[in-house]
């Protein structure tokens, strides 16, 4: 093959000045730590929606307390899981959330002075999943690795389906 013929199947390449190819980031992901920050701004929402869950299976009535406990255990287990990738990151997770934690527990508390906590609540569940769904999806959208995409693939889907089962 002739140089001027690589040229033509790898442009970056100059064969015929002899240069090497110089190969630049791919645009379509950013460096590491946004990747990550990312990932730990997922990781707080869960955080955060789960504070509101350990409330809403407090104040759950009989019959829907089944259902909030599914929320909580599956976002117990999501938060564990996204911890020990940032860890594995090396970027510490943060271990209380953000202020919004804090509301959504005062809100579940408040509601429960007024309303039964059952399924109609499910509207505002599913407006709360799509929160964390959308800190998801940012996270992946930024080319992630295998493990990590796969690890946010797996919880959209397990959260997916979990509402899909809860939806009125």
């Amino acid at each position: 093959m002739k140089p001027t013929e690589i040229k033509h199947l790898h442009p970056k390449l100059d064969a015929a000045a002899g240069e090497t190819v110089t190969t630049s980031p791919d645009p379509g992901i950013n460096p590491g730590e946004d990747r990550v920050a990312l990932i730990a701004e997922a990781h707080t929402r869960v955080l955060d929606i789960t504070e509101g869950f350990e409330k809403l299976t407090e104040k759950a009535e009989p019959d829907f307390r089944p259902v909030a406990e599914t929320y909580l255990f599956m976002h117990r287990k999501h938060e564990a899981e996204l911890a020990a990738y940032l860890r594995q990151c090396g970027h510490e997770p943060d271990n209380d959330g953000s202020f919004f934690g804090a509301v959504n527990r005062a809100l579940v508390e408040m509601r429960s002075w007024f309303e039964e906590v059952d399924d109609a609540v499910m509207d505002r569940i599913i407006q709360g999943e799509k929160h964390v769904l959308d800190a998801y999806e940012n996270a992946r959208n930024v080319g992630q690795t295998v493990e990590a995409n796969a690890l946010l693939t797996r919880h959209m889907s397990e959260l997916d389906r979990l509402m899909q089962k809860h939806a009125g």
